[in-house]
C-alpha cells in the first residue's frame, strides 16, 4: 500500500530523497529522518549507517540497518538472547526483549540500557524481522532525552518498509528446471559458474562482499548450514602447488584457531584436476562445527568452496556434498559487452 508524503512526515520521517534508503541488492527500502546523516550504504552486512544528532554534538547516537541468516523461529532467537543474559555474557541491562505481533509479521523487540562513564543513560532499541529467508536488523542506539524523543520512530519507520528478495546475481539453472527431477543447480551470472544445492538448500545474499556465492540449508533453531563459494580470475597468477600446501595449511589454520581439528588435508582428484579437500571440526559459539572445504583452478578462475555444516549432522551429508562439489561447473564467459538474456541459450547442464 502506497502511503502519502503527509502521513510520513506525521510520522517523523522524511520523503526527501536523500532520507531514503532503497536497496535492490539487500531486499529493503525505507524512509529515514531526514536530519539523521548516512555514513555507510551497502557494505558487507550492513544496508546502511547513520549518525543521530543529539544535544552533545560530540556524541551522536547512531542507527544501523543490518541484514543475516533468519533463524528458524525469532522465538528461538529471543530465546538465545534471554540466555545469553542470564548467563552474564550479554552487554548493559536487558529490559525487554519479546516477540510482538505487528501489520506486517512478527517481530523481535530488545531494548537493553547502558550506563557509560560520563554520559547517563543510553537505550539500545532493536528491532529484528524476517522477510525472504533474511533477517533484518534496526538497531537504534542514543541517549536517555534522544530516546525519548524518538519513542515509537523506528516501529514507523519499520511499518512503512517494504522487502523484496535480495538482488544476488544467481538464477536457476534453467535446464535443471525442466528436467522431471531437478537436481537444485544455481548459476552465478557474472562469474559464470554453477553450483548443485542439496534439496532444500537455495542461494542467499552473501554475508561479506568478498563471497561470490552464498547458500542455505533449513534453518534448525539459529543456524543454517551453508555453503560459500570465493572465485578470483587466474589471470598471470602461477599454478598452486598444491602438495606444498596440503602440507603447509594445517599449522596455519591452528594458528588461526588452535581449539579446531584438522580432520583431512590432502589432493584428492576432480575429474581432471587436482584440488586440495579440507575437512576441519571447530566450534561456533555452542555448536560444533565440520567445514568440508575444496580448493581447485578452473579454466577462468582460481575457486574455493566451503561447507560449514552442524557436526551432528556432518557424516549423512558428507556424500551430498561430495556429489555437489563433483558437478561443480565453470562456463564460458560471455562475449564483452554482451549479456546472456536467455542462460538456458548457452547450454548450462548436461541433458
Amino acid at each position: 500500500m502506497q502511503l502519502g508524503v503527509s502521513l510520513i512526515v506525521c510520522l517523523g520521517l522524511s520523503a526527501n530523497r536523500d532520507s531514503r534508503v532503497d536497496s535492490a541488492r539487500y531486499g529493503v527500502s525505507f524512509f529515514m529522518p531526514e536530519d539523521w546523516v548516512v555514513t555507510v550504504r551497502e557494505r558487507d552486512e550492513y544496508v546502511v549507517l547513520a549518525k543521530v544528532p543529539q544535544a552533545d554534538a560530540d556524541q551522536p547516537g547512531a542507527f544501523a540497518c543490518e541484514i543475516g541468516l533468519a533463524p528458524e523461529g525469532l522465538e528461538e532467537y529471543k530465546t538465545r538472547i534471554d540466555a545469553n543474559a542470564a548467563r552474564g555474557r550479554l552487554n548493559g541491562k536487558l529490559v525487554r526483549n519479546e516477540v510482538v505481533r505487528a501489520p506486517g509479521g512478527e517481530r523481535l523487540v530488545t531494548v537493553r540500557e547502558f550506563q557509560p562513564p560520563e554520559l547517563g543513560t543510553w537505550h539500545e532499541v532493536t528491532v529484528r524481522v524476517v522477510a525472504n529467508r533474511q533477517m533484518y536488523t534496526f538497531t537504534l542506539n542514543v541517549d536517555d532525552p534522544t530516546h525519548t524523543k524518538l519513542r515509537g520512530v523506528l516501529g514507523d519507520l519499520i511499518d512503512l518498509a517494504s522487502f523484496t528478495p535480495p538482488k544476488i546475481d544467481v538464477v536457476r539453472d534453467p535446464i535443471d528446471a525442466e528436467r522431471p527431477q531437478p537436481r537444485n543447480r544455481w548459476v552465478h551470472e557474472k562469474d559464470r559458474f554453477v553450483i548443485e544445492l542439496p534439496d532444500g538448500w537455495r542461494p542467499v545474499l552473501a554475508p561479506a562482499e568478498v563471497a561470490r556465492f552464498f547458500g542455505v540449508g533449513p534453518a534448525r533453531g539459529i543456524w543454517s548450514d551453508n555453503v560459500l563459494v570465493l572465485a578470483r580470475p587466474i589471470g598471470e597468477a602461477p599454478a598452486p602447488d598444491w602438495e606444498k600446501m596440503a602440507k603447509k595449511l594445517p599449522e596455519d589454520l591452528k594458528r588461526e584457531d588452535a581449539g579446531c581439528e584438522v580432520l583431512r588435508c590432502e589432493v584428492v582428484k576432480r575429474g581432471e584436476s587436482p584440488t586440495l579437500e579440507t575437512i576441519v571440526r571447530t566450534r561456533r559459539g555452542p555448536f560444533s562445527m565440520t567445514v568440508l572445504e575444496h580448493r581447485f583452478r578452473g579454466r577462468r578462475l582460481d575457486i574455493e568452496v566451503k561447507y560449514t555444516i552442524e557436526s551432528t549432522r556432518f557424516d549423512d551429508l558428507l556424500p551430498i556434498l561430495r556429489k555437489g562439489l563433483e558437478t561443480f561447473e565453470e562456463l564460458e564467459a560471455p562475449p564483452t559487452g554482451k549479456t546472456n538474456e536467455k542462460a538456458g541459450e548457452k547450454g548450462l547442464s548436461p541433458p
